[in-house]
């Protein structure tokens, strides 16, 4: 996600610059669309003035269309498209990919570094068409009078999470009556009562059985509403934007919120945000569980924001104006909602020093820099922020040449109180290191090997086949050696998952006793015929890239590798598939501990010798970050607990 968060600072950026002038005249406070800043919109629409005019004509004489209408236009300066052959062509690709399941790694590499903010922009205000505003408004009204529960919200409710033609950047499309005639009839058909919540599980549920294919390979502005009506494919933002057009176009309030940067893992990530009738928020996302009131979530957020279409009074005054300030906290349509998520969570800090800046700001560490998540205001040393997430450790920083640097430690945030990571130089200690990473689902990946058989034989069809070795534990770690128990030679090797799985290996190699390189097979095939590219994939299995991995189509499949000549086997090495974030051999390491306001402060450079990292003089109490020289991105903070790493 790195490089599309790359793209949209540059995006905000042109977007900030050009609505400055009117944020500063005005903000739209609701759903009345203010007289001064609707003039001002008007004004600057230009050769397309005309067009926004017979929208507000046409509904001279119906006073809720009308402010409707009044809100749209009033907040669509700088809601635009962005068009492009490069665009198109990526589209066509992502849609080629549901049929063919992935796409080369030869595109992806060749597309990574495209950037989607240097096409071609389009403006709203500067193309939109009456009609294509009036049939929204009219089909949004129909939808929303139709159902039982509009009558529980609010007109502001309707204007931000039903009425907008647009979600983010799509092509501007008709979309709302396309959408209303293929899933009116499922909603009815499943659902006449009057329980939002429910009418939405219903139809999340029918989403599901949809299909979605998940691919993150390209940076791309959101897709649109009549690719994705019959093209499922994208990543978290995209199956959002589906549950948006389809429940919108229903009268079903709904919006979709975001953090920017997880406190656990190095991503943002969407979700849809449901505006229930009692007024909390109930978060989901289809393709992933059932709509359920109050949900348990696990991803960890530290702070939400949601997206809105009409643009947000500033947090602080003087905060869209500033310039100084990251981009992230002047997007005049980004929306705090931490409240709705962990409300009464205050955070107040001080500095240890004074501080030469007006702003505060609270970061989480991504593994190469502090990345803010919050922003608050300094009163002399003191700051607060409010609705953070407890349990998840947090930088207190400010902003200097540019970056972020810290006026304190680190600290845990805990339900009733703060524990800082203060560390004790007078007393120091060993540790041992075997991750640079939260584990997540290694554990689980790793248990894929559980049941695998090694065998070998010198007949083809394996009658004469011998036990070498078996899989019986979970792995520890994603490096493992086996070793035979039969000491003699064998052609052929088998390596079979249990029936009821199926093969996941990141990495295969097989050693003589006689050589000191791993035995390149002549040929491996397997009990059942393999796709063409599964046949391709099977070179995963000797790339040295320990993250990729031979994934097999079905389960307890064997495969067979034919050695050439008889060779007695001295050991194997098995990595299952993993994240490779377990210590890498060969690999240069660095470990850190967080001084405070000195930043990070190096305990030592090392090659690692094997699957453990032992350093010596690490004080107490401190926060600790092991950073790999050789390769990889995924890094996190961690401290040391009863001899263990913990990652949170």
């Amino acid at each position: 996600m790195q490089s599309e968060n790359k793209a949209s600072d540059t995006v905000y950026r042109h977007l900030i610059q050009q609505l400055i002038g009117m944020i500063c005249a005005c903000y739209v406070m609701s759903c009345s669309g203010g007289g001064s800043q609707l003039g001002a919109v008007l004004s600057s629409a230009d050769d397309n003035r005309d067009e926004l005019l017979q929208v507000l004509e046409h509904y001279r004489n119906i006073p809720l269309k009308l402010e409707a209408a009044r809100f749209l236009i009033a907040n669509m300066p700088a809601h635009r498209t962005y068009v492009g052959k490069e665009i198109d062509s990526l589209k066509r690709m992502k849609k080629e990919s549901i049929q063919q399941g992935r796409i080369s790694d030869e595109i992806v590499t060749h597309w990574k570094s495209f950037d989607y903010s240097s096409s071609q922009v389009v403006k709203d205000i500067d193309v939109i068409k009456a009609d294509i505003l009036i049939e929204n408004i009219d089909l949004a009204f129909e939808a929303w009078e139709k159902r039982s529960w509009s009558k529980q919200y609010s007109f502001e409710d309707f204007c931000e999470y039903v009425l907008p033609y647009r979600i983010g950047d799509e092509p501007l499309e008709k979309w709302r009556r396309i959408y209303y005639e293929r899933y009116s009839p499922v909603l009815d058909s499943l659902y006449q009562g009057n329980d939002v919540v429910e009418a939405a599980r219903v139809m999340a549920n029918y989403l599901k059985e949809e299909g979605f294919t998940n691919h993150t390979d390209f940076n791309l502005p959101h897709l649109g509403a009549l690719f994705l009506l019959e093209n499922r494919v994208g990543y978290c933002r995209d199956n959002c934007d589906i549950a948006t057009y389809v429940m919108r176009s229903l009268g079903i309030p709904i919006t979709m919120d975001f953090y920017e940067m997880s406190p656990s893992y190095n991503s943002r990530h969407f979700w849809s945000a449901l505006i229930d009738t009692t007024g909390l928020v109930v978060p989901f996302n289809y393709t992933e569980r059932e709509i359920v009131r109050r949900p348990q979530e696990e991803r960890k957020k530290g702070k939400v924001y949601r997206t809105c279409y009409g643009i947000q009074p500033e947090k602080y005054s003087g905060l869209y104006t500033d310039k100084e300030v990251p981009t992230f906290f002047r997007r005049p349509f980004m929306k705090d909602v931490s409240d709705e998520y962990f409300p009464e969570s205050n955070v107040k800090l001080e500095s240890n020093e004074v501080i030469d800046d007006h702003w505060g700001y609270l970061c989480v560490f991504t593994g190469t820099e502090l990345q803010p998540i919050d922003i608050s205001e300094f009163h002399g040393k003191k700051i607060e922020f409010a609705n953070v997430e407890p349990g998840l450790i947090y930088f207190p920083a400010f902003r200097k040449a540019g970056k972020m640097q810290a006026f304190n430690y680190p600290f845990l945030l805990k339900e009733d109180s703060i524990e800082y990571f203060i560390p004790d130089t007078t007393r120091k200690r060993c540790v041992v290191l075997t991750r640079k990473y939260p584990i997540g689902r290694n554990p689980m990946f790793l248990g894929t090997a559980v049941g695998v058989k090694i065998e070998g034989a010198n007949r083809k069809d394996f009658r004469d086949a011998e036990l070498l070795c078996q899989v019986v534990d979970t792995p520890k770690i994603n490096y493992n050696i086996l070793f035979p128990t039969v000491q003699k030679k064998f052609r052929y090797v088998r390596y079979s998952a249990p029936e009821e799985k199926q093969i996941q290996v990141g990495e295969w190699y097989m050693y003589g006793i006689d050589t000191e390189t791993a035995i390149a097979p002549e040929k491996i095939w397997a009990n059942h015929p393999l796709s063409d590219i599964h046949k391709k994939i099977l070179s995963l299995l000797t790339d040295d890239d320990w993250s990729s991995f031979y994934m097999s189509a079905v389960k307890g499949e064997q495969l067979i590798f034919d050695l050439g000549i008889p060779q007695i086997l001295s050991h194997f090495i098995l990595i299952p598939r993993n994240d490779d974030n377990y210590i890498h051999l060969g690999d240069r390491y660095e470990l850190f501990y967080h001084g405070g306001i000195k930043g990070w402060i190096s305990l030592g450079k090392q090659i690692a010798e094997g699957t453990e990292l032992y350093y010596e003089g690490v004080p107490d109490g401190a926060l600790l970050w092991l950073h790999n020289h050789t390769r990889g991105k995924e890094e996190r903070c961690f401290y040391m607990k009863d001899g263990k790493q913990l990652f949170i």
